[in-house]
């Protein structure tokens, strides 16, 4: 027996315990692997002087400046009301449409019939339907799905 045998190729066939089990493993492992570079991390950015540059930039110097951090805030809040009144804005208008507006048809009827190889009436219930799935079968036929509940049908 080959060793491919013994091993699960497909994910999807395991109990969804064992996958989650297998996960929480795997993002153990990758928590010790970061957690053992900590150190070398921190030494890096120590020698870089980035403790230093912290230190100076926001503790000592301006510490009795809180209008520059209320500022910021001020601007952010205003940023937050702008897009949520934008969000807002676009919801009321688009949110009882189903479609966008209808252009000019990138392809008409007739081209639509000749390059699929499917009747007219076909063709026109695959325009008007709002999901179609074209798939072809192993003579490179087209079938049509038009919803799950309705069976596949050949073109």
């Amino acid at each position: 027996m080959k060793a491919e045998g013994f091993v699960i190729q497909n994910e999807r066939r395991r109990p969804p315990t064992q996958r989650a089990l297998w996960s929480l493993v795997t993002l153990l492992a990758w928590m010790a692997w970061l957690y053992l570079w900590l150190p070398l991390v921190t030494l890096v950015a120590w020698l870089a002087g980035l403790r230093t540059a912290y230190v100076e930039l926001s503790a000592e110097r301006y510490a009795n400046q809180t209008s520059d951090l209320l500022a910021i805030l001020g601007y952010a809040l205003i940023c937050a009301v702008v897009f949520a009144a934008w969000a807002y804005y676009n919801q009321a208008r688009f949110a009882h449409r189903t479609r966008r507006r209808q252009g000019p048809a990138a392809v008409s009827l007739v081209e639509e019939v000749m390059a699929l190889d499917v009747d007219a009436q076909e063709a026109q219930a695959m325009r008007s339907q709002r999901h179609c799935t074209l798939v072809f079968d192993k003579d490179a036929r087209p079938v049509v799905r038009r919803s799950p509940d309705r069976e596949s049908e050949p073109a």
